[in-house]
């Protein structure tokens, strides 16, 4: 039997066990939605984005095959719906302040240091000026701590190119942010 817990609930839900498919559903939101507001520019978008990963899930429970972690089939569902819905309006606007707040809080090593947590805002800034696939692995890997074969999985590309992802995108922001600490 598979380590992940949340295969015995997928196996009663997709055998239509309500109570398992509303604690997955519990089980996924908050990772589900933490990536949704760091891929889009607004709360009310990434909890629309939320709603519609939840909804898809729901539909398309059968599908999933069990082999993999189910957290990294909900946010490759995830990842397709923020695509589509940054898709729909490429001229989304935004005011600096909420490209700030749409990552995950970085944890700087002094909270009551003003310069760390003027390098954090400068992060996240630098952060959402990268191209959306390099954002999405940064994200992926560094804010949510996912394993390369995951990240990989969650964007449907090989690890390969996820490292040439990171890579590049890690280059950018040591340009654009020398004093940052990127691996």
């Amino acid at each position: 039997m598979s380590a992940d817990p949340s295969i015995r609930l997928w196996k009663s839900a997709r055998d239509g066990d309500r109570e398992s498919l509303e604690l997955l559903l519990r089980q996924h939101q908050d990772l589900v939605y933490r990536f949704c507001r760091a891929r889009l520019p607004s709360e009310n978008l990434a909890i629309d984005a939320t709603q519609e990963t939840a909804m898809r899930m729901i539909n398309h429970i059968a599908s999933f095959r069990g082999s993999g972690k189910f957290s990294t089939w909900v946010l490759g569902i995830a990842n397709n719906v923020c695509r589509e819905f940054r898709r729909q309006d490429k001229k989304w606007t935004q005011p600096a302040e909420d490209a700030v707040n749409q990552l995950p809080a970085y944890e700087s090593a002094s909270p009551t240091d003003p310069s760390k947590d003027y390098e954090s805002e400068n992060l996240h800034h630098l952060i959402e000026s990268l191209p959306d696939r390099q954002r999405t692995a940064i994200i992926l890997r560094y804010f949510e701590s996912l394993p390369l074969k995951e990240v990989a999985q969650i964007m449907e590309i090989s690890v390969g190119t996820v490292k040439a992802t990171l890579s590049q995108a890690t280059k950018k922001l040591k340009q654009k942010f020398p004093k940052g600490d990127f691996r």
